[in-house]
């Protein structure tokens, strides 16, 4: 009696996660009478989809460009939180430059703070550097991340010195041993850092609202919030549509990295 009643409660946990998120996906192939009276749609349409890829209405909504510029400034600040996170971390730890450990504290520091007591000092050193409604504005907060330095810290005090120290008498310089032994050791770690740098990027909301009133830089998070006001607000399916197409990237990184992402998992809990 124990099991069956296990299964039936994550089976209703389960259900009850996804709901919103299949309803979402459905309602983005149903013509607009039925979003509201209908849970499953009773012919699957494409309109939806097309208003936003075709630029719909007003051509100042540009869905499509603001895909790209999601792109932009998604995979740039990626990019660059592993590069830095990776070399910051192999510094402190395993080059230990002097007061490193003063450096790792800083760091831990920085990371006890919500990052939206910033945005208004923020703000001002973009505005007097002039970085207001462009790509930079939007990317400069995000180059450097804490998390993943410590991230990659945790993981780094794992590799026993003598490898490195081996690979050092063979001649490999430090770039050698970074890019030909910590990186391929550190697959799970810099996927995890990957996966959630992109969801968070990705999904911004806030500060690229913030520094940017350019509707042909706004990337889609942005634009699509703005679409559901004013005149466009009657265009529920699209506004599905365009929620589904937001979600879509992280779901298909996720696909990607789900192996490195339980196997992170399972590391954290045999460590833990």
């Amino acid at each position: 009696m124990k099991m069956p009643l296990i299964y039936l409660v994550l089976t209703t946990g389960l259900f009850l996660s996804i709901f919103p998120y299949l309803w979402m996906v459905l309602s983005s192939f149903k013509v607009s009478g039925e979003i509201f009276t209908r849970f499953w749609p009773s012919k699957l349409t494409l309109s939806n989809y097309a208003f936003i890829l075709q630029g719909g209405t007003g051509q100042e909504r540009n869905f499509v460009g603001s895909i790209v510029n999601s792109l932009i400034i998604t995979i740039i600040p990626t990019i660059s939180v592993v590069f830095f996170g990776m070399l910051t971390a192999y510094a402190l730890r395993r080059l230990k430059v002097r007061g490193y450990r003063y450096f790792e504290n800083i760091i831990i520091y920085q990371m006890l703070f919500p990052g939206v007591l910033f945005l208004i000092p923020l703000f001002l050193m973009m505005r007097d550097w002039g970085m207001i409604n462009n790509y930079s504005g939007m990317i400069l907060r995000y180059l450097i991340d804490p998390w993943a330095i410590f991230i990659y810290i945790q993981f780094f005090k794992t590799i026993p010195e003598s490898l490195l120290e081996a690979a050092r008498i063979d001649g490999a310089s430090e770039i050698k041993i970074i890019t030909r032994i910590m990186l391929p050791l550190s697959k799970t770690t810099t996927a995890i850092v990957i996966l959630f740098t992109f969801m968070a990027r990705w999904g911004e909301f806030l500060w690229p609202l913030i520094v940017n009133k350019n509707y042909d830089k706004m990337p889609l998070s942005v634009l699509l919030a703005l679409f559901t006001k004013g005149e466009y607000k009657t265009y529920p399916g699209v506004q599905m549509a365009g929620a589904t197409l937001l979600t879509l990237p992280i779901v298909v990184l996720f696909l990607v990295f789900r192996r490195y992402f339980e196997e992170g998992i399972s590391f954290t809990g045999l460590k833990g």
